[in-house]
Formats: structure tokens, sequence, C-alpha cells
């Protein structure tokens, strides 16, 4: 069935006949016109045989040569300048034209998948594939009109190689055949923040093309243009929010140590052990969302810094780190230098071991390494 599809039939053989017959009888009128104004090709004709559409591959009227000064060499082309500069201008033509049908196609598509998105999607295999072939439709006429602007510029480099139209017209690759905006069918995947509009939708526009075809593009570029300048403002507002959800972790950090080292002596019971316990453990906690605020600072900061930031809240565990460089937040070892009474003492009250009952420094030598993480508490009160 479907080598039956893809086979021409009696009508469609006819009517290729009928457009090749039509195309070699042109070709016999232009090569009149062409022997008169560029007698320099006459060579050439001769050369690649009088008659097209005989029936060999190499005559048929698609693949004759029509010598224009673009197709034949530098020597051939001095005497035309005139024809020249004339194939030049209607290069250039060619060019803003196929430009203009790829322009007009991958509007058409952008839209076409919008209407699926809203209108098709999940309504049957039949209107999916209605739309997949009129997808491939409009894929087809971007390639067409894609290959003829290839062929323009590969003209224009031949005639001009140097000229400033190269400004204009570029070196149209695959991956340049996308937008206006981010599509599904890009063939280059990049996010919000990283996409860039290809060049065909940036360069300036022909004086001479037709109203309609401005004001679509100008609409086009209207909402590209608001879409990037939002997309712009919300980075730049999310560039602000991160800072802020650095800071707030911090003093949220910095406010539950806070209170449980309030829990510590919250609490009052006769027996001494429990309530030794339990403001172990009220310190135990403190201490390690001290050491967690002061780790996640101290990592922040670099990247701030790097971006030209700085923050209030960074100070104190910047300046502690440079007065302290020989004692590191993440060791286990003996903790700050000046041993217990010095690190509980550092705010005078000794409330880091004494919790008012009397058992100050009352701590078993097997627990020196708790005792040690218990010290850190108040490194940054």
């Amino acid at each position: 069935m479907a080598q039956h599809k893809r086979a021409k039939t009696s009508r469609q053989n006819a009517d290729l006949q009928e457009k090749c017959n039509t195309l070699s009888r042109r070709i016999q009128q232009w090569r009149e016109v062409q022997l008169a104004y560029t007698p320099t090709v006459a060579t050439l004709v001769i050369r690649a045989g009088s008659t097209a559409g005989s029936g060999e591959e190499g005559s048929l009227a698609e693949n004759v040569p029509l010598f224009l000064p673009s197709g034949i060499s530098d020597a051939a082309r001095q005497p035309i300048i005139h024809a020249t500069k004339k194939e030049l201008r209607l290069r250039m033509a060619q060019a803003d034209e196929a430009l203009e049908d790829v322009r007009r196609g991958r509007r058409m598509i952008t839209g076409l998948v919008q209407f699926k998105k809203l209108n098709i999607s999940g309504a049957g295999n039949k209107p999916n594939t209605r739309m997949r072939t009129l997808y491939n439709r409009l894929q087809l006429q971007i390639q067409r009109a894609a290959d003829r602007y290839r062929a323009a510029r590969d003209a224009l480099l031949a005639l001009d190689p140097n000229g400033t139209w190269q400004d204009r017209f570029r070196k149209l690759n695959p991956a340049d055949i996308r937008g206006p905006g981010r599509q599904e069918d890009d063939k280059i995947i990049q996010t919000n923040g990283q996409y860039e509009m290809s060049w065909i939708w940036l360069i300036s526009r022909s004086s001479n093309g037709d109203s309609d075809g401005e004001a679509a593009f100008d609409e086009t570029m209207r909402s590209e243009w608001a879409k990037m300048r939002a997309r712009g403002d919300r980075w730049d507002e999310e560039y602000m929010l991160v800072q802020e959800e650095m800071r707030r972790t911090v003093v949220y950090l910095e406010w539950k140590a806070n209170w449980w080292k309030g829990q510590a002596s919250r609490r009052v019971v006769e027996n001494a052990t429990l309530m030794q316990g339990l403001s172990a453990y009220a310190y135990r906690q403190e201490s390690l969302l001290t050491s967690l605020a002061a780790s996640c600072a101290m990592k922040w900061v670099g990247a701030l810094r790097s971006h030209g930031e700085t923050a209030e809240w960074t100070n104190k565990y910047v300046s502690a780190k440079q007065s302290s460089a020989s004692s590191s937040l993440g060791d286990n070892g003996a903790g700050v230098s000046g041993g217990d009474s010095n690190a509980c003492d550092a705010d005078g009250d000794n409330e880091c071991l004494d919790d008012g009952e009397g058992f100050e420094n009352e701590v078993d030598e097997d627990d020196e390494d708790d005792d040690s993480r218990f010290e850190r508490y108040d490194l940054y009160d």
C-alpha cells in the first residue's frame, strides 16, 4: 500500500512532462536573448549541448545549465559587467524573498503548534494525522525556501565575494531555521535563561517588502521583545530572591540555635542526671544548628563575592574565620583553643556546661568528643 501511495499516477506523470516541456521551451527562448547580451557564453552553450529535454539524464530540462554570470569564470565575466550587476541585484532580491518565506513558514508552524495544543491534543488519530500532514507540508515549503536562499547566496559569493551583503545574508544552517521564540522542534535545546533568537529574525528588513509582511514581522518582534524583557526581569528577580533565601536560611538557623539554647534550663527536675542529659541534648542541638548556619554562610560568601555582592549577615562569619584560622567548623578535634573554660566563658556566664544546678564541667573522659561539639555552640554569639 505504501508503494502505491509513493508511485505517481499517470496524470501526475503527464503534468510533470508538460512542465518539463514548458521549461525547455523557455530555456530555448532564453538562449536567444542570452547570446545577444552575453556573447561570451556562446562557446559554453555549444559545448554543453544545444537541446534540453531529450530524455537523457544530463540533458533534462531541470539539469540544463543557464550560464548566468555567477556560473561562469571570472575571465568570461569581465566583458559583461552590466549583466553581472543585474544578476547581483536579482540574487539579493531572491535571497531576501526566500528568507521571508522561511520566516513566514516558521510563523505558521508556531501558530499551528499552539492551535494543536489548545484544540487537537488527545482528540484522536484522525485530527492528529491531519495536523502532522499539514506540519510536514509546511516544513517542506520551508526547506524549499531555504534551498533557494542558499542557491542565491552561493551566486552572490561568486559575483561579489567581499560585498557588504554578507552582513545581511549570512550562512543559513539547519539549526538557524527556528523561532520565533522557543519551539519543541528546535534543533538547539536551550533553557529560558540561555535562549538566543536566530539571526534570521534579527536582520534588517527590505524597504520594498509588502505592508502585510512588515506588520506581521513587527507584531512578531514586539511579542518576542516582550517575552525576552519579561524573561530578563524574572531572572533579575530570581537573583535577588536567592540572596534573600540565603539570608533567611542563616537567620532561621541562628534563631533555632538560640531557641535550643533557651530550652537547656527551661525544664527543672530533681534528678541531676536527667537534668544534665536534657541540658546536654539542648546544647548539642544548638551546636549543630550554629555549625550548620556557619557552614552555609561560608559556602555562600564566595559565590556572593564572585558576583560583586556583599551581605551584612555574613560579616561576623567572615571576621570569625579570619580571627580563628587555626580552628575549623568541621573538625572533630578539640574545638576552640584555650581550654574548656575559655570556650564556655566566651559570654562570661559559663552557661555551656553550667545549668544552675552545680554540675559545672562534670564531664567524663569518654564524652570528650561530644564535649568538643558542645564547646562550639557560641563561637559566633
